[in-house]
């Protein structure tokens, strides 16, 4: 088709916007916030077709702020509109549920590592440092927006892992719940492949299975998934418009 389709928006509800398509109606855009991440405006499509061209640059007129898209690569329709019209993907997540069979390296379970729970007394610490490494690792993509007390009071599991230095400072450390690693942080490089090694030895001897999500803009978590042969055609994306 030669030139731009005419694509028109309007917004019908404080969340809403309605899309024509040449002169058709082809649904909705509904927007939402995210308190954890709140600076950009989420959009969520709801489209009988993606036209190629959109402008969300009206949206962010109209709204005041930049743009978030989450979704995930099969969407491949989706992802084309935002390309070709000013996003950019920020960030890969993976989710991978592995086993044994799927890991790349021989595990060494001597490294030295220590269970905790949420009696531990260095329990508050490590919700600390996880807030700390969480704001790092997401700071240049969409970062975090609330206070280390409510985040505190939302994410972190109530066990896991950790390691420290000889002089007794954490360096490693895995928030997990069941089978889940839910969160990995690390203020090492030298030492980090080793605590992996020692966690998924631990955890590999309690479940057959085990699963976690790895960003690829979080240096320890692409470390976690670097250890076993996954399908890495499918994640869930990041885009934003700025």
């Amino acid at each position: 088709m030669n030139g731009k389709m005419s694509v028109k928006i309007k917004k019908i509800k404080d969340s809403q916007y309605i899309v024509w398509c040449d002169e058709k109606d082809i649904g909705t855009i509904t927007t939402y916030h995210n308190e954890f991440h709140n600076k950009y405006l989420y959009l969520k499509f709801n489209l009988t077709k993606y036209p190629t061209y959109f402008p969300f640059s009206k949206i962010k007129q109209i709204e005041g702020q930049s743009l978030q898209v989450m979704t995930s690569s099969p969407n491949t329709n989706l992802i084309h509109l935002l390309l070709q019209n000013g996003f950019k993907c920020k960030r890969q997540c993976y989710t991978p549920e592995v086993t044994k069979k799927d890991l790349k390296i021989k595990l060494n379970s001597n490294y030295s590592i220590h269970p905790f729970n949420a009696n531990s007394k260095n329990y508050s610490a490590l919700c600390h440092l996880l807030y700390q490494y969480y704001q790092e690792v997401h700071q240049a993509v969409s970062p975090l927006t609330v206070s280390e007390n409510t985040f505190v009071k939302e994410v972190p599991t109530k066990t896991g892992y950790y390691s420290t230095n000889k002089d007794g400072k954490i360096e490693n450390f895995v928030f997990t719940e069941k089978n889940e690693i839910a969160y990995i942080c690390s203020f090492s490089e030298k030492s980090c492949d080793l605590f992996i090694q020692a966690v998924l030895s631990k955890m590999f001897n309690k479940y057959s299975s085990i699963f976690f999500e790895a960003d690829d803009t979080d240096w320890a978590a692409t470390k976690l998934l670097d250890c076993f042969n996954v399908d890495k055609e499918n994640s869930f994306n990041t885009y934003i418009y700025i």
